[in-house]
């Protein structure tokens, strides 16, 4: 191997190492990041403590109806450690009506009721999920619920509810979450089986 060889062979490797230890360098400044402002405005949070746990989630997805029991049973094992916050990702490309039960969600919250129909949507999700039109069917979970229907139909069709989950919806596409549920325990984007550990490891 004459000299002009090794002296190109040398810059070839100095190159691929250094592309490499750059790659390595991005992907270990960008894991476990925190994401300052997950949270938002915290506009639906319930709990409190120093450990923030924030959910992106569809009420028409199975998924997020599946971890949503045992989710509860583990905000109550770290009540007054954990504050837990709720934003919507209605995946409206493959779920006909999630835009339409996060609207429903966000007008009960207008009077009050935000968690009681959060747990009323998810638990008949099965009911109204094919459903063409579900306007009806939730005016009368409103009903259920003692809201009053006259404000909870006006403010589901409100525009100021509609920018209220356009907010969630451009906070996580600025992130690029691509699917439900998404979470985050202090602004880590976490693995479901894995927030228990992690909550466990943050409230020492």
């Amino acid at each position: 191997m004459n000299t002009k060889t090794i002296v190109i062979f040398v810059v070839i490797t100095l190159g691929v190492l250094l592309g490499v230890g750059g790659l390595l360098w991005q992907f270990s400044a960008g894991a476990d990041k925190p994401i300052a402002d997950i949270a938002g405005d915290k506009v639906h949070s319930e709990g409190t403590g120093s450990v923030t746990l924030v959910e992106f989630s569809d009420f028409q997805c199975p998924a997020c109806l599946a971890v949503q029991a045992p989710l509860q049973t583990m905000l109550a094992k770290y009540a007054g450690k954990v504050q837990f916050v709720y934003r919507y990702f209605p995946l409206v490309s493959i779920h006909h009506n999630a835009q339409m039960s996060a609207q429903a969600a966000e007008a009960a919250s207008r009077q009050g009721k935000f968690w009681e129909m959060h747990d009323k949507l998810f638990a008949t999700q099965s009911d109204w999920e094919g459903i063409v039109d579900p306007r009806a069917t939730f005016t009368q979970y409103a009903k259920d619920l003692g809201l009053d229907t006259d404000k909870f139909s006006s403010d589901l069709e409100s525009q100021s509810v509609k920018d209220v989950i356009a907010t969630d919806v451009a906070a996580a596409t600025k992130y690029n979450l691509s699917g439900t549920p998404t979470f985050f325990v202090n602004g880590v984007n976490t693995d479901y089986a894995q927030i228990d550990t992690k909550l466990s490891d943050l409230t020492k």
